[in-house]
């Protein structure tokens, strides 16, 4: 009888420990409780830095984005997202950044790209958040032109 009450104590004490540790790594992510990362503007240009593959966002309007955009940046409005994801993006485990009109829009984006299975998606707040900081910006319309 005491040996079965020492295994299933010992179990009990394996149990708490496994949670404890799965508890701690989960909360490690910058955004805990989402499915995509939030960064600000600055963390998602260092992450950028090193990052050997990635897709940077605009979920705009076409005629927004032609005004004006971050550099490199692809257009996928939030209404036409779900629709045209896959052929935007190269493929579900690239690291994306999200940008929009404002929080709620990049929000939402990442949120249906993470719901569409994309693995590793990142919320970056506005277009204003991204000029705001010093990001390398073009217009569509002055590409066409030269």
């Amino acid at each position: 009888m005491n040996r079965k009450i020492r295994i299933i104590f010992f179990l009990c004490i394996i149990t708490i420990i496994v949670f404890s540790a799965w508890s701690a790594i989960r909360s490690l992510r910058p955004s805990r409780g989402k499915v995509y990362e939030q960064l600000s503007v600055e963390e998602a240009v260092e992450y950028m830095s090193f990052e050997p593959a990635y897709c940077i966002v605009d979920v705009r309007t076409k005629e927004d984005y032609d005004a004006g955009h971050v550099e490199n940046a692809r257009s996928l409005p939030l209404e036409e997202i779900v629709e045209q994801a896959d052929e935007a993006i190269a493929g579900r485990e690239m690291m994306i950044y999200v940008y929009g009109y404002d929080s709620d829009s990049s929000c939402a984006a990442a949120q249906k790209l993470s719901d569409m299975g994309f693995t590793s998606v990142t919320e970056t707040g506005s277009y204003e958040d991204w000029t705001a900081a010093g990001v390398a910006m073009e217009k569509t319309s002055e590409r066409k032109m030269k």
